[in-house]
């Protein structure tokens, strides 16, 4: 049985005109390259070469066999020394899943960044709450919220946003909440308008109490919270502009309302308290070994920009 690579040997023997000078060009002895001609010219009962001790001449079918070989066993060789070098250029096309919310409220502003930097790098993100299989749909990065399935991909830890308990001075003030933040019971919520994050697998069911499970700071105990929503969504973009507008307290990832805590739109409230459980963010890909270049200046610079939160 004839192997391809000795394909490659029988054309460049043909090429070179020589056994010795394809020895030399393959960096193979010479007379490994002889006795793989003999096994090829036997296994497909062909004689492609004649030999002297002066010179070599092809035969018919060795003239034919070269003809029609030798420009594809070049392309192969050209495709993979370009697959081979681009892999070390920050080049090409990037596949990249995330989180919708994520993606738009803290991802989009780092990609767009990336792609000034690395013009040359094409992205290509799909937002999906699904938890998209990295093989079988072709992406070469997952960024997705822990804890993670047990895999045998690459899971690099980014960063860890909180979930903060908040609402509008306006809600604060009409609803004569305790306007210094201090109330007697963390179950004095159940008292107040809820608006409650639901998952995708909750969106057709309609419920009138949601809970939030709450730790206090200072103790290891959990408290569970039974509320009653006012708005449930599966958007945070809705919750937080529901917030805004003064029609309750809701609980959302710091990521979500960095800039509205800041201007003061809205306000963290129970501060001795911490939401659980607290989002973890991972990058995860399949592999380490010969990580392509396009691949590890996208890790390393979204690693930089979570390291910033």
């Amino acid at each position: 049985m004839w192997r391809f690579d000795d394909l490659s040997i029988v054309t460049e023997v043909i090429k070179q005109g020589s056994f010795i000078k394809a020895s030399q060009k393959l960096g193979i002895p010479s007379s490994t390259i002889s006795r793989r001609v003999n096994e090829f010219e036997s296994a497909i009962g062909v004689r492609l070469i004649e030999r002297n001790s002066r010179k070599l001449s092809l035969t018919e079918k060795g003239a034919s066999l070269f003809q029609q070989c030798a420009p594809e066993m070049q392309k192969i060789k050209q495709s993979i020394e370009d697959i081979s070098s681009n892999n070390n250029k920050a080049m090409g096309a990037l596949k990249i899943t995330a989180p919708i919310t994520l993606g738009n409220e803290l991802l989009n502003t780092w990609f767009c960044d990336f792609s000034k930097l690395y013009p040359e790098i094409t992205l290509n993100i799909i937002l999906s709450n699904q938890y998209e299989d990295i093989l079988d749909d072709s992406f070469d990065i997952a960024i997705r919220v822990g804890p993670l399935k047990d895999s045998e991909f690459i899971g690099q830890y980014l960063f860890t946003t909180d979930l903060v308990l908040c609402a509008s001075p306006e809600y604060l003030a009409s609803s004569k909440l305790d306007l210094n933040l201090n109330l007697e019971s963390i179950h004095d919520l159940a008292r107040y308008d809820f608006l409650a994050y639901q998952d995708n697998k909750d969106i057709l069911k309609v419920r009138k109490k949601s809970s939030h499970t709450l730790n206090h700071e200072v103790g290891s105990e959990e408290i569970e919270v039974t509320l009653s929503p006012r708005i449930t969504s599966t958007s945070t973009a809705i919750l937080r502009q529901a917030a805004v507008n003064g029609l309750g307290i809701t609980c959302l990832p710091k990521v979500s309302i960095k800039a509205q805590l800041a201007s003061g739109e809205l306000v963290a409230i129970f501060k001795s308290y911490e939401a659980l459980p607290k989002k973890e963010i991972y990058t995860v890909y399949p592999s380490n070994v010969h990580l392509p270049e396009k691949m590890r200046v996208f890790l390393d610079y979204i690693k930089q920009q979570a390291d910033k939160e």
